[in-house]
């Protein structure tokens, strides 16, 4: 009897540890969802990712759907599906080269029990299975432009070679080794470029809609009004600084251009702090 106490109160101890939800379901995504509005997709591509929710249950069922490439986050969109109910969710992605796995994965999930109470449920089916694909660099034809005079399209045809010819000089002299250093830094950097200017475009669109509903809103109490004034200020300030940050990153021009200008004064300092 002594050990049967001891092993159940070593048993009640361990139950802090883990987080009990009230309830299990086997609501969530439907197995293997991930579709595309555009497959297969190239380079540069403006695609949406799809997935679809299901609720069995007589409650609402909400959340957070959050959308991965492999660990880069690209998105994430707040749901809602009524009883027994279907919805789609889909956020916009552009296409980069490279390997991608994407999926999607449930956060918060909970039912509606009464006006303005929730309870947390634990999903079977949290996460969709994983879409793997691999997009290849667009290679765009050049197209010689088409003139009347004949002179020009001599001269244009000329030069034409001569870019060739020095293209293929360089080829000649440049190691393989340095070639591929620059072409993988090359695709390294794009990526990482377009990967920050689509997070903080979503980012962006999900901070207005925030502010839409806080103006769409009708304040119940002077505490909710205030909450609100504090709060509304803040996401502005958001917005601002998202804006600001997709301007530049979804921006080659600007991009790449304050980049040579950051590593111009940044070598001019070290050359000063050295020589």
């Amino acid at each position: 009897m002594k050990k049967f106490y001891i092993t159940l109160l070593l048993a009640l101890s361990l139950l802090p540890v883990c987080r009990i939800y009230a309830q299990a379901t086997n609501a969530g995504f439907v197995p293997g969802n991930i579709w595309y509005s555009i497959d297969p997709f190239e380079e540069g591509d403006r695609v949406k990712i799809y997935t679809v929710l299901f609720n069995p249950d007589q409650r609402e069922f909400s959340g957070t759907v959050i959308f991965f490439d492999k660990a880069t986050f690209l998105g994430k969109k707040e749901f809602a599906v009524g009883s027994r109910g279907v919805k789609d969710i889909s956020i916009d992605w552009t296409a980069t080269v490279g390997d991608h796995t994407i999926f999607a994965k449930i956060e918060n999930a909970k039912f509606l029990i009464s006006t303005g109470k929730y309870e947390e449920v634990y999903l079977f089916g949290n996460q969709t299975e994983e879409s793997k694909r691999n997009v290849s660099k667009k290679i765009i034809p050049k197209t010689p432009a088409a003139t009347d005079n004949g002179s020009k399209e001599g001269i244009l045809e000329a030069s034409s070679k001569s870019i060739e010819n020095l293209g293929k000089l360089i080829e000649g002299k440049t190691p393989d080794i340095v070639g591929k250093s620059i072409i993988s830094t090359s695709n390294t950097i794009e990526s990482f470029r377009e990967n920050i200017g689509n997070f903080s475009e979503n980012s962006k669109e999900e901070i207005k809609k925030e502010l839409a509903e806080i103006k769409s809103e009708k304040t119940g109490s002077e505490n909710a009004g205030s909450a609100n004034k504090l709060e509304k200020p803040f996401k502005y300030v958001k917005l601002f600084l998202l804006s600001l940050v997709s301007f530049i990153f979804n921006n080659k021009f600007v991009f790449y251009g304050l980049s040579v200008l950051i590593a111009f004064f940044l070598l001019r300092y070290i050359w000063r702090l050295v020589f």
